[in-house]
């Protein structure tokens, strides 16, 4: 009996032997070059395999010499619906790619990077007294909804951007109104210069149409001179073929990255992402002057869903300097981090568990098969995907091995799977860290050009940009590893999930770590101070860590504080300091944890090996929201007012054991100090409705002609200042209340007055 459940287990297995050995092959064989499992003659190498360096190797980056060794490669390698040895995990995981030709080889760096200093912004507020976008490193903008400039607040409103003479208070107006026919999602602010971008719906209804067959997104990009904020004028405007990921403005240029994914049956003689100025194609010819000329990279690993990221370099200032990019093909973004000087990529890649089953395969069943049998199999792998699909490839595979399985008496079948039982266990036990590698590819940035500068890897994945950082030529990084279970470790046991902290030198070689911290939670904000860096895990209660990276060669843990809930989001205060908003949290009745309302702290870090909280100010109950949680542009705080607003969309329970209605929806003002924190008050904008567009029709709340629920107040979505007077911005309205009691002094509703309004931007 026990042997007859041995033989039924192998079987199952041998189901999906076919994946296993098929994505073997794939993997090995996916450019028609070596991989990591193949000898230099081509056949499978009989001797142990190095799983670790094979996958190392794959995230080094290669140059495309010119656009025929791109076309070649794309139409050779990369087949629709293939797939390699990675395991998906999730939409915002993973990019990766496939070997090239003998002339093409790994990418040094020989750039060095400068940095432009910002325009002066106009400010009529005396001494600079007012707030501009809360970023992660100064000196480093990021794009936004709202822009101010101590004179001027510049807002989108849907399809709408409004120009405002918001300083003094009192004659606060609208100067100028913009509305696009396309969708604005994100704008910049330099001196005189105003730039836009967002989704480019119209260039299908032109005569662009004819060169963009693709139906791909466009980005739009447009610069307006406002040097008259009565009257901006478009000056420049670029359309950039991909979706917008992510941009950041150093100086006179900005730092854009979008992906386009690669469609093998659409493309054209090029089918590298267009880029078209003023509606008119750039060329790709590298001999023409402003031309589209890309440098090309690429990556040792086979691919999923292939796009092209591009990185690109939009000039602000000159209206004659031309972009410059690269152009990388991978499989996909997770995260961006930007210094000065460098531009951080990084994506998760992950090592399914078949990838170890591939190998311990090859080295039990390969070797037993006939002569004749090796040499198919190994003809199979070599096919390129352009005439064997992987799927083909992993059925004819599938069916030599399993022909070779059949011809086995059942005591040896029962001794194969043993035999590749216990060698898993022995593999397992050395590529845990594998299955789950962050992979940073580092870009050089600064006076427009952009340059690929290296390449490394640590465990585990990246929560947001926050959880990196550069400081004094080190770049550090925060991961969790992921909860895993595998049956080859012992018996069932799960893997809990912990955090790590790396330090890696600009070389992007590793020389400093903390693993294993908190075992069984995951991270949920982290915040780089200078020498120091602070992690917050939950699962069950909020503890603080704090590190000291003051030696990169030898980060340590200094401290550590638990308290109930967590922090999304940590922000510091001067170097003693630090604020967290984010969740309370309780243990639940029954067991588990139940979040609750909003909670925003005051933690004092200046003795590091005991870090304590100060104060903390809940706000609501379960159900409460602010956009500041996944936003941090969205967190205002001045420490020379000693102030924080933050929009709060607040929920509060009506009974026992009952998920509450929302009570309060604007944002709410906190007075901060040394001692903790205070509820100043809360701002509201006027009610709207969601049923009648523009102002509640007269008698409609009296006669109650419409359900309540579609009149409220809007959601703010963020705050500002200038001087005394504290800005709020929804949708519908910018309104001004006084910093010292919140008294309402203006408010301007964001809409269309009259037909021509509106100045119209396709």
């Amino acid at each position: 009996m026990q042997n007859d459940q041995k033989l039924l287990a192998g079987l199952l297995a041998v189901g999906v032997l076919g994946v296993i050995l098929a994505g073997y092959f794939l993997s090995m064989d996916n450019a028609g070059t070596k991989g990591p499992w193949v000898s230099d003659s081509g056949k499978i190498s009989n001797g142990k395999v190095d799983i670790a360096t094979g996958l190392k190797n794959q995230s080094v980056a290669k140059k495309f010499k010119n656009y025929d060794e791109l076309r070649d490669f794309l139409d050779e390698k990369i087949s629709v619906g293939s797939s390699g040895f990675y395991g998906r995990g999730g939409m915002e995981r993973i990019f990766s790619m496939d070997s090239m030709a003998e002339s093409s080889g790994p990418v040094a760096a020989n750039k060095s990077a400068t940095v432009g200093q910002a325009a002066p912004a106009p400010s009529d507020a005396e001494d600079g007294d007012y707030s501009t976008t809360n970023v992660q490193v100064e000196g480093v903008d990021e794009a936004d909804i709202i822009k101010n400039d101590g004179k001027y607040i510049y807002a989108l409103s849907g399809n709408n951007l409004f120009i405002i003479d918001a300083y003094p208070a009192e004659g606060a107006k609208i100067l100028s109104k913009i509305e696009f026919k396309s969708y604005p999602q994100d704008i910049y602010i330099h001196g005189d210069r105003l730039v836009v971008f967002g989704v480019n719906n119209e260039i299908y209804s032109t005569q662009t149409r004819m060169i963009a067959p693709r139906g791909t997104s466009y980005t739009f990009v447009k610069i307006f001179d406002i040097s008259l904020r009565q009257s901006p004028k478009q000056i420049r405007t670029w359309d950039l073929e991909g979706n917008y990921y992510s941009s950041r403005m150093i100086g006179d240029h900005i730092y854009m990255v979008l992906s386009q994914y690669y469609y093998p049956l659409l493309d054209g003689p090029v089918p590298l992402p267009r880029i078209l100025e003023d509606e008119q194609e750039l060329s790709f010819d590298p001999q023409v002057k402003g031309c589209n000329c890309p440098d090309m990279f690429y990556f040792d690993i086979p691919y999923h869903q292939p796009q092209f990221t591009s990185i690109i370099s939009i000039p602000v200032v000159s209206d004659s300097e031309s972009i410059d990019s690269d152009v990388y093909l991978l499989d996909n973004t997770q995260n961006m981090y930007v210094s000065e000087n460098n531009l951080y990529l990084a994506y998760t890649k992950y090592l399914n568990e078949y990838e170890l089953e591939m190998e311990v395969w090859r080295e039990v069943i390969y070797p037993k098969l006939s002569g004749k049998s090796k040499t198919r199999v190994d003809e199979i792998a070599a096919t390129s995907d352009g005439i064997l699909s992987p799927e083909e490839k992993r059925q004819k595979v599938f069916a030599i091995v399993e022909r070779h399985r059949m011809s086995l008496p059942e005591s040896e079948q029962i001794i194969l799977f043993e035999e590749v039982d216990r060698r898993m266990k022995v593999k397992y036990a050395d590529i845990q860290k594998e299955l789950e590698k962050t992979v940073i590819h580092k870009v050089a940035i600064g006076g427009g050009k952009v340059e690929y500068s290296g390449v490394g890897e640590v465990s585990g994945y990246v929560l947001n940009q926050f959880s990196m950082d550069e400081y004094n030529g080190y770049f550090r990084i925060a991961t969790t590893r992921s909860p895993q279970w595998r049956q080859w470790q012992d018996q069932g046991v799960e893997f809990q999930s912990y955090s790590n902290m790396y330090v890696l030198d600009s070389n992007m070689s590793v020389v400093g770590s903390v693993e294993k911290l908190a075992p069984d939670e995951q991270i949920y904000s982290v915040r780089f101070m200078g020498d120091r860096a602070y992690m917050v895990t939950f699962k069950r209660t909020d503890p603080l860590f704090a590190l000291d990276l003051s030696d990169p060669r030898n980060p340590k843990v200094l401290g550590k504080l638990k308290i109930p809930g967590f922090s999304n989001y940590l922000h510091p205060w001067g170097k003693d300091y630090l604020i967290g908003f984010g969740k309370d949290a309780q243990e639940g009745e029954l067991g588990g944890v139940k979040t609750g309302g909003l909670k925003l702290s005051l933690f004092d870090v200046r003795n590091i090996t005991n870090p304590r909280e100060v104060d903390n100010l809940i706000l609501g109950d379960s159900g409460s929201y602010s956009e500041a949680l996944s936003d941090h542009k969205a967190f205002l705080f001045s420490p020379e007012k000693k102030l924080i607003v933050v929009p709060v969309s607040i929920y509060e329970k009506m009974g026992a054991n009952q998920w509450g209605n929302m009570t309060f929806q604007g944002a709410v003002a906190v007075d901060i100090s040394e001692l903790g924190l205070t509820l100043k008050g809360k701002v509201t904008h006027p009610k709207i409705s969601n049923f009648f567009p523009g102002p509640i029709p007269m008698g409609v709340m009296e006669k109650r002609m419409i359900m309540p629920d579609y009149v409220q107040n809007p959601a703010i979505r963020r705050s500002l200042y200038i001087e005394n007077t504290l800005y709020t911005f929804s949708d519908s309205h910018l309104q001004l209340n006084s910093i010292s009691d919140l008294s309402t002094q203006k408010t301007i509703r964001l809409e269309k007055e009259k037909e021509d309004d509106f100045e119209v931007i396709p």
